[in-house]
C-alpha cells in the first residue's frame, strides 16, 4: 500500500470511523477529496478491510452522477485513505427552497438515475442523505452528485455477511433497515431519496423523533405525514397537494415491494404529481450556481528572482521547498509544502498547508485547517511564508 501523496487544506466532514479533507495533489496540480480512517481503525481491522474492498472495486470506475474514486493506500501512520475527485458545488439545502418542486425533481431525477446504475451493478448505498449529495456547478445550473459511498455494499459479495448490524443515518433509514440489514436492497436507497425530497420540499423531516427507538417506531409504524407547503400568495395558508401526498405514500411505503421500482419511475411520478397539484414552475432560464472565473491570473513576486504568473484554471499553486511546488522557495525554515492558492465556488482562496512555521496573509495568520479569500481586484496584497515575503496580485479575468 502506498503512502498518501496529497496534502490537507481543510476538513470537510467527520464520521464515526474516519474524516474527510479537501486536499491538494501537488504533482498533478489539482484539488482532491481524501477520506482517512481514524488512527484507531488499524490496517488489519474489519473496517479497514471493507474500506479497501470498496476502494478496490470503485477505483477507476465511472458512474453517472457519482463521485469518482481515484486512488487509495495507507499513510506513514498506518491510516487507510481513499482519494476521490473534487466536485465544485453547493449543498442541496442551500439551493433548493421550500416548495421548489422543479428543483426537487431535478435532484430526484439525477440521483435516481445514478442509483439505478449502481443498483444494476449490485451496489446499495445504505446511507443516502443530504450530506452525501452535492450540486455540481454547470453552465445550465447544477447536477446532483453522490459524493460518499462510505458504507456502500456490493450485494453479491457483502449482503450474506451482514448479520443484523445497523448502518445508516436514522432520519433517512427505511423500516427494513431498522429491522434486518441482511434484507436491505435498492428500495432502501429509494426510500432515503424520498425522505430527502420530502425534507427539501417542506424544509421539515417527515419523522423527527428525538431518540433512536422513537425514530424506529415512526419509520416502521407511523403514517406518512402530509406535506406542509405554504401558499406563496398567502403564507399563512398551506397548499393542498393531494397528488404529492399520494406520491409520498408510495415512495415511503413501509414494505419495499410497495415502493416505486426504480429511481427513474419515482422521479417521473413526482413530476406528474407536482404538475397535477399546480406546484410545477420551471424557470425560463437557469443560471449556474456561481459565476466561474473566466481567466483568473495570479502573479507572485518573490523576494528574489522574477515575478511568476499562473493561470489558475490550470490548477492550484503550491509554495514551499519541495521541487514539485509550483513556486519553489529556498528558505530552510519553510515547510516542503508550505501554502496553497486555489479556486473554489468562483473565488480564489489561500491556505496554509499545516506548515511548521505558519503563513500570514495581509498581516493575519492563516489558521491550520481553514482558508481565506484572496483579493482579486488587481491590487497587490502581502503574503508571508515565515521569513519569505511575497507580493500577490490576482485578477478574476
Amino acid at each position: 500500500m502506498k503512502a498518501c501523496p496529497h496534502r490537507r487544506i481543510r476538513p470537510l466532514g467527520e464520521g464515526a470511523v474516519g474524516d474527510v479533507h479537501l486536499c491538494v495533489d501537488v504533482f498533478r496540480r489539482r484539488l482532491v477529496v481524501v477520506k482517512w480512517l481514524r488512527a484507531e481503525v488499524h490496517e488489519g481491522s474489519e473496517a479497514a478491510k471493507r474500506f479497501n474492498r470498496e476502494a478496490t472495486r470503485m477505483a477507476g470506475r465511472a458512474f453517472d452522477g457519482v463521485i469518482k474514486v481515484e486512488d487509495y493506500g495507507s499513510d506513514e501512520f498506518g491510516r487507510t485513505w481513499m482519494a476521490m475527485e473534487f466536485v465544485d458545488g453547493m449543498a442541496p439545502g442551500g439551493v433548493i427552497g421550500r416548495g421548489d418542486a422543479w428543483g426537487v425533481h431535478r435532484l430526484l431525477a439525477g440521483v435516481g438515475r445514478s442509483l439505478d446504475e449502481l443498483h444494476g451493478l449490485g451496489v446499495v448505498h445504505r446511507d443516502l442523505k443530504p450530506d452525501n449529495i452535492i450540486l455540481r456547478n454547470v453552465d445550465n445550473g447544477w447536477d446532483p452528485v453522490i459524493i460518499d459511498l462510505g458504507i456502500a455494499k456490493w450485494l453479491a459479495h457483502e449482503v450474506a455477511t451482514a448479520t443484523g448490524s445497523v448502518f445508516g443515518t436514522p432520519h433517512y433509514m427505511s423500516p427494513e433497515q431498522f429491522k434486518d440489514t441482511k434484507h436491505v436492497g435498492p428500495a432502501t436507497d429509494r426510500y432515503a431519496l424520498a425522505v430527502i425530497g420530502f425534507e427539501l420540499l417542506t424544509q421539515q423531516l417527515p419523522y423527527d423523533g428525538s431518540t433512536l427507538p422513537e425514530l424506529l417506531h415512526q419509520h416502521m409504524e407511523s403514517s406518512i405525514p402530509e406535506l406542509q407547503i405554504p401558499d406563496p400568495n398567502a403564507p399563512d395558508r398551506l397548499l393542498p397537494v393531494p397528488h404529492l401526498d399520494a406520491f409520498m405514500r408510495i415512495a415511503m411505503a413501509k414494505s419495499p415491494p410497495d415502493r416505486y421500482g426504480s429511481g427513474n419511475e419515482m422521479a417521473e411520478a413526482f413530476r406528474d404529481a407536482s404538475k397535477q397539484d399546480g406546484l410545477w414552475q420551471e424557470p425560463s432560464s437557469i443560471a449556474p450556481l456561481f459565476e466561474p472565473l473566466e481567466r483568473p491570473i495570479l502573479e507572485i513576486r518573490p523576494p528574489r528572482g522574477p515575478a511568476r504568473r499562473f493561470d489558475m484554471r490550470e490548477g492550484p499553486v503550491v509554495m514551499g521547498r519541495h521541487e514539485a511546488c509550483q513556486l519553489v522557495l529556498t528558505s530552510p525554515r519553510l515547510s516542503r509544502l508550505h501554502a496553497c492558492i486555489f479556486t473554489h465556488r468562483g473565488r480564489i482562496w489561500v491556505a496554509d498547508l499545516n506548515s511548521q512555521n505558519g503563513t500570514r496573509y495581509q498581516d493575519k495568520a492563516l489558521p491550520h485547517g481553514s482558508s481565506s479569500p484572496l483579493r482579486t481586484d488587481g491590487r497587490p496584497s502581502r503574503m508571508v511564508l515565515y521569513d519569505q515575503i511575497l507580493e500577490i496580485v490576482a485578477h478574476r479575468s
